[in-house]
């Protein structure tokens, strides 16, 4: 079993209304949110290292996407 952990410190209530709609089980692994007042924590856990990779870019590429429309929208 592999385990990882991404701690997100900025806009944490935006960032969890993203994930709220997500599939937080893959084919071979799995994550959670937690939230406290002022981190988001992603705590990944897969069978394999191709599957904790997996995790690992689905959890990014949302987060890249929620960077590149807050640029565009000058949110930031």
């Amino acid at each position: 079993m592999y385990r990882s952990t991404i701690i997100v410190d900025k806009d944490i209530d935006d960032i969890e209304r993203l994930f709220i709609p997500e599939d937080k089980t893959l084919n071979r692994s799995t994550y959670t949110l937690k939230k406290d007042k002022k981190h988001l924590v992603f705590e990944i856990s897969a069978d394999d290292a191709t599957a904790l990779k997996t995790a690992f870019n689905t959890i990014t590429k949302v987060l890249l996407v929620w960077e590149k429309t807050k640029g565009i929208t000058g949110k930031e």
